[in-house]
């Protein structure tokens, strides 16, 4: 049972700019290429000529340039060791960023050998450990370079990373080091609702809200409407009964309020369900989800011709199709959980779209 998602997914395209009369970015990156080649040809021993032109070259995606410039530099002999530290540490991020983990690792250890550990040196070689998927390394760096948050992410990556088996201490100290960690709780949930550990869930979900941001609650309860792949029986009716108090004793919070909702309509309750998801409205009147759910609620009690009926389903089912979360910092829209926003790289900034036109 696995709640974690990547958070290394890759870009969309952005559509380009409208024209506005002033030089595209490419084309001035392209004159600054050719402004520094042409310096660089009346003097070719500049090495910070040659290192900004890897740069661009970098800047512009053509990492093969980047690298060819950069590792024709490393060779150069009579370089000082300040000059060479900082050629490995570019090639370290030339090669990581065109996929070359093993030679980034090499170049960017080489830089550390040369001119000792840095912040910027420190915080790429954590990234790199994530790219690779050495994801116990990347924590112990993260933590290192002050980085808690995804010190912590990285723990519950290597608690899950092999099939089948969850690594309970892992779990544990990724808790102990960030507390209000929704990635370490939704699995530390998740390994609860495999157990069938009811008594000791419900408490362990309201530990959980109180320590995560208000906005992220609704996160524990992702496990919960998952139930199809539950090793587990289902849960004695009361317990449902016994969490939705206890969610009803939070601070009012819209996207913990809908998630309620939805996790009783999964269960049966209905009426429950339809309750939960008006309080949701009261909050939002123009909250989607909730009138989603609404309608998806009242469809049994409806008299409708199987023609509408049938079309009103179509209509249902594409809007449970919607991308349903999207990033509060920068707006990206996903269907899935995410923890680290693939576009911005911000952290646990997701958020439920209030409005379609969002």
């Amino acid at each position: 049972m696995r709640w974690l998602t990547s958070i290394f997914a890759s870009k969309g395209h952005d559509h380009p700019p409208a024209s506005t009369g002033q030089p595209h970015p490419a084309q001035d990156a392209l004159a600054a290429i050719e402004e520094l080649t042409r310096a660089i040809r009346h003097n070719p021993e500049a090495v910070e000529l040659c290192s900004a032109l890897g740069n661009l070259y970098r800047l512009r995606g053509d990492l093969d340039r980047a690298i060819q410039v950069r590792s024709s530099l490393a060779n150069r002999p009579h370089l000082s060791v300040q000059d060479q530290a900082r050629i490995f540490f570019e090639l370290g991020r030339d090669y990581s960023r065109a996929g070359l983990l093993d030679r980034a690792q090499d170049a960017l250890f080489k830089a550390r050998q040369l001119g000792g550990p840095s912040s910027s040196l420190d915080r790429e070689l954590a990234d790199l450990f994530a790219k690779g998927g050495q994801f116990l390394e990347a924590s112990r760096q993260y933590k290192h370079v002050g980085a808690i948050p995804q010190a912590a992410h990285y723990l519950v990556r290597a608690a899950c990373s092999r099939d089948g088996f969850v690594d309970r201490g892992l779990l544990r100290e990724a808790l102990d080091l960030y507390p209000p960690s929704p990635e370490a709780w939704l699995e530390t949930i998740g390994l609860m609702v495999r157990d069938g550990s009811w008594e000791q869930l419900l408490a362990l979900i309201g530990h959980g809200l109180t320590a995560v941001a208000p906005d992220l609650g609704f996160l524990l309860l992702e496990p919960l409407l998952d139930h199809e792949t539950w090793d587990a029986p289902m849960p004695p009716k009361d317990w449902f009964a016994g969490l939705a108090r206890m969610i009803h004793d939070q601070p009012p919070n819209l996207a913990l309020i809908h998630s309620t909702g939805r996790l009783l309509r999964a269960h049966g309750f209905v009426a429950e369900a339809t309750t939960w998801q008006e309080k949701a409205l009261l909050l939002n009147p123009a909250f989607w989800p909730a009138r989603l759910e609404l309608l998806t609620l009242s469809m049994p009690d409806q008299h409708l011709t199987p023609v509408f009926a049938m079309q009103l389903e179509i209509l249902l089912e594409r809007g449970r199709q919607v991308k349903r979360f999207a990033c509060a910092q920068c707006g990206l829209k996903r269907r899935d959980i995410f923890f680290c926003c693939p576009k911005c790289l911000a952290w646990h900034s997701i958020s439920f779209r209030k409005i379609l036109s969002d």
